[in-house]
Formats: C-alpha cells, structure tokens, sequence
C-alpha cells in the first residue's frame, strides 16, 4: 500500500529531525561522561557543568526535511 503524501511529509519529519538530533544527543553524552569522569570529592564545587549543545529548532527540521524532499522527487 503507497502512502499519502501527508505521510511521505511526516516521515521525512521525522527523518530530519533524527538527523539533525543524534549527534546533538551523541555530544551531549559525551559532554557529561567527560565531566562525570573528573568529577570528584575534592572538585564539586568548582568544576563547572559544560555547556551543552542546543537542539535542532522547528525551523531547522523543516529546512532538513525539504532538502530531503527534494533529494527524492529528483529520483
């Protein structure tokens, strides 16, 4: 069964959000794992939490997704 392009929009959505999303996820990780790992008794309190990165926005999802979109309709 095709689907709608309604669909075909939202899975590319999600498509873009994902991809835009794991490596935000991916440093994040990384991030407090390293500062995890130094902390200590003797550091709590001067050890600074490190800035984490920022999420894709709505905007840049739907840029993603249409830049998708036209990778597909050129097919």
């Amino acid at each position: 069964m095709s689907k709608t392009p309604y669909e075909i929009r939202l899975d590319l959505l999600h498509l873009a959000k994902e991809i835009l999303s794991t490596p935000v996820h991916d440093k994040r990780s990384t991030l407090s794992d390293e500062y995890h790992s130094k902390l200590n008794d003797a550091n709590r309190g001067i050890l600074p939490y490190p800035t984490m990165p920022e999420f894709p926005s709505t905007s840049d999802i739907i840029v993603k997704a249409e830049e998708l979109k036209k990778f597909v309709d050129a097919a």
